[in-house]
């Protein structure tokens, strides 16, 4: 039997390209996919001088 389903991840990882970027939204949504297919979550991908800003708005949802 699973264990409650009330935790979260949020990771920030800065000092990327835009390939490697890309790269690791990618490999983060197969993931999640694979392992939470019912889950729902948010991933954005932007500058470091606007995180702050990535996480309110307008984003790619990804989940189930």
């Amino acid at each position: 039997m699973a264990g409650k389903k009330n935790k979260a991840v949020v990771a920030v990882i800065s000092g990327l390209t835009d390939n490697q970027a890309a790269q690791i939204t990618k490999d983060i949504m197969k993931s999640k996919q694979r392992n939470a297919p019912y889950g729902r979550g948010t991933i954005a991908s932007g500058l470091m001088s606007s995180v702050g800003s990535l996480l309110q708005k307008d984003t790619k949802q990804i989940g189930g």
